[in-house]
């Protein structure tokens, strides 16, 4: 199932992995289980190495042969093509879409050994089409979301375990104050509908909230 917004197109593919369209461009972010791609990516972003995010597999058949890989070291290493090391901080243009890495990780005590600060996971801010969408990766709320500047798409995760849950989502949202959302990281290893569903009850007047269904 995809939404399009204001000249966006947004397919989510399953767990964290979404396909993004505009102004010519496709972008597939944390690809994972694809059976088959719906459409061959001119930029593919990677924002961790675990199983779920960094999917060697699935980075194959969503890529062309002239795509460019973005991912922090703890990913690359497990990666093959035209691979672009990123860390938070960085900022870069490629394919005319500019990307904005951004830190991602847990400061929740009972979660912080799955996504430890100097870990190197990261999220995007991603410009295309005259929209910023942003892809938190695996994170918390955390600080730097005070600053991440206009957002008009955030997929957030929402199904808590090794992420934000529904309820830490909403708060994101407070401090992000995107035009939309989308909440994912739910149906595939933990969480299920009824996450998303909490939290576009606990968004409803601050955001529009786009419930999407998996096409992967």
């Amino acid at each position: 199932m995809k939404v399009k917004i204001e000249g966006v197109e947004i397919t989510w593919l399953k767990h964290d992995a979404f396909l993004l369209k505009g102004d010519g461009v496709t972008v597939v972010i944390d690809p994972y289980e694809i059976r088959s791609a719906p459409e061959k990516a001119d930029l593919v972003l990677i924002t961790h190495d675990h199983f779920d995010h960094c999917d060697p597999n699935s980075v194959k058949m969503v890529a062309k042969p002239d795509s460019i890989i973005l991912a922090p070291q703890n990913a690359a290493a497990k990666l093959s093509g035209n691979i672009k090391v990123v860390k938070a901080g960085d900022v870069l243009t490629e394919k005319g879409v500019t990307i904005k890495v951004v830190p991602a990780y847990n400061v929740r005590a009972e979660r912080q050994r799955f996504h430890p600060k100097n870990y190197g996971g990261v999220g995007y801010l991603v410009s295309l089409a005259g929209k910023v969408i942003y892809h938190t990766g695996d994170t918390d709320v955390i600080p730097e979301m005070d600053n991440l500047g206009h957002v008009d798409i955030a997929l957030l995760p929402v199904s808590g375990t090794y992420v934000m849950d529904a309820n830490e989502a909403a708060e994101a949202v407070k401090r992000i104050k995107p035009t939309h959302a989308i909440p994912m990281h739910y149906g595939s290893i933990v969480g299920s509908k009824s996450d998303a569903e909490k939290f576009a009850q606990l968004v409803s007047g601050l955001t529009t909230v786009h419930i999407l269904e998996p096409t992967s």
